[in-house]
């Protein structure tokens, strides 16, 4: 987490069981302070996952294998950490910037990212994600190893950098132009607008 550099984050406790959920806002360092928490209630059936609170300038790829991210290192999307969740299948946090984007920003240098990825020949199911794991705990989805067996998530990176290719991206993005707005409806010919009289009848 610390590799983020996010002052808030928002924690999702999810009941494998039933769906049940809940959440907590806790800052970084409220986040650290809790792990033992939190661990109690991965061993009780909780899958745990966090996300940054707020505006932010970072992205979460899902479902990588090890080729992609080397394709992204060598296309300057190097990421600020990575979080092996099982075998062999990683999350990807990317820094676009130290300081946070605005949503509509981040969402099309997201999308440029996952594009880039999928036309690069990768055979991944890669998705952008909200929540990711937290390393240290288990997921209790179907079909996931039980008890001492249980697969746990690894921290394999955490260099917290801002990726270099991130800063012409977000430049190209924001030089765009707007999407045209929808086309005015028209009144047919020789049809009359009924004026409303603000009154009930």
């Amino acid at each position: 987490m610390t590799a983020l550099g996010c002052a808030q984050f928002v924690v999702r406790l999810a009941q494998a069981r039933d769906g049940k959920q809940e959440t907590r806002q806790w800052s970084g360092l409220e986040l650290l302070r809790s792990l033992a928490w939190l661990k109690r209630m991965n061993a009780r059936g909780y899958d745990i996952t966090v996300r940054p609170a707020g505006q932010h300038g970072l992205v979460l790829l899902d479902g990588l294998q090890e080729a992609d991210l080397q394709r992204q290192e060598v296309r300057g999307w190097q990421s600020a950490a990575v979080v092996e969740t099982r075998r062999g299948r990683f999350q990807a946090w990317i820094k676009l910037s130290a300081q946070p984007v605005a949503d509509a920003l981040r969402g099309q240098a997201t999308s440029r990212l996952a594009s880039e990825l999928c036309r690069s020949g990768s055979g991944s199911a890669i998705t952008v994600a909200e929540f990711g794991a937290l390393a240290g705990l288990t997921c209790h989805a179907p079909g996931m190893a039980e008890g001492p067996a249980a697969r746990y998530a690894l921290l394999h990176a955490s260099s917290g950098a801002v990726a270099a290719a991130a800063a012409p991206c977000l430049e190209r993005m924001a030089h765009l132009p707007d999407p045209p707005l929808p086309p005015r409806l028209s009144m047919p010919q020789g049809a009359v607008r009924k004026r409303s009289s603000g009154r009930a009848r």
